[in-house]
């Protein structure tokens, strides 16, 4: 397996919850897996969104492209946000007196991502090129087209698989894994994420580097026949685990790992 990364970024950026019923539009502080490959998507020449209850053709073409996620320049434990706000005064933007629509939406500033991709893919080699080239076929954005982006600091990995010899600190977000209950013993699995798998790093308390543990709801997918979004709970920390504690579908790339999803 070989792997590549790339930094993307933008001035703004907005990945919608679909299930919020608040005024205001809500966004996930971390880019999504579907989202990520909306832009691959873009950037090789992949079809969109055209008609409703079909998947477009960059969802269906990369669905089981394996990726990784690192936020990047963040503060403290999570993005800045702003609420901007949008008004449409046509006549059909809405039913309510006036016809004027005003929007309220929760957005990113300046997200930044490393993005993680395998080789073990049959579009692969059209995102190797387009990347380290920075050519994109459409032009990507983050979250929404008002919100364009760019990517730089292209990179390659040689990889191998984490054996769990050592304590060891994840560089991506991750699955949290899941308590899972044994139905003959009914005692429940040890792998399941666990504070107490935490190690304290004395390194980290020297250096007065502050220990964050971030969780997040994110997509990774589509439930194909009910149309929505499949989610996972995600981790992203700076912590140290326990070697114990092994988490699937770690590879070590350089110095540090990672998880593929």
């Amino acid at each position: 397996m070989k792997i590549i990364s790339v930094d993307i970024q933008s001035e703004f950026g907005f990945f919608k919850k679909p299930d919020t019923n608040e005024i205001v539009y809500i966004t996930f502080n971390c880019i999504h897996k579907p989202a990520i490959l909306g832009i691959l998507g873009a950037i090789i020449g992949l079809s969109g969104y055209f008609e409703n209850n079909i998947f477009p053709d960059y969802y269906s073409k990369l669905k089981n492209l394996k990726i990784g996620i690192k936020p990047l320049d963040m503060e403290k434990t999570a993005f800045q946000k702003t609420i901007i706000r949008y008004n449409n005064s046509l006549g059909y933007a809405s039913k309510e007196e006036g016809g004027n629509l005003i929007i309220e939406e929760q957005t990113i500033i300046k997200p930044k991502y490393r993005i993680f991709i395998a080789n073990e893919h049959p579009e692969f080699e059209k995102i190797y090129n387009n990347l380290k080239s920075q050519t994109a076929v459409f032009l990507p954005y983050m979250g929404k087209n008002d919100f364009s982006l760019w990517w730089d600091n292209f990179q390659e990995y040689s990889v191998s698989e984490f054996n769990f010899d050592i304590d060891y600190q994840i560089d991506s977000i991750f699955i949290k894994e899941k308590k899972i209950k044994d139905n003959t013993s009914g005692q429940i699995t040890q792998n399941y994420f666990d504070i107490f798998n935490l190690l304290k790093s004395k390194q980290k308390q020297q250096n007065n580097i502050t220990t964050f543990i971030i969780f997040e709801r994110l997509p990774i997918g589509f439930n194909e026949k009910l149309k929505r979004y499949d989610y996972e709970e995600f981790v992203y920390t700076n912590s140290i685990f326990n070697k114990d504690y092994k988490i699937k579908n770690l590879y070590k790339i350089n110095d540090k790992i990672i998880q593929l999803f």
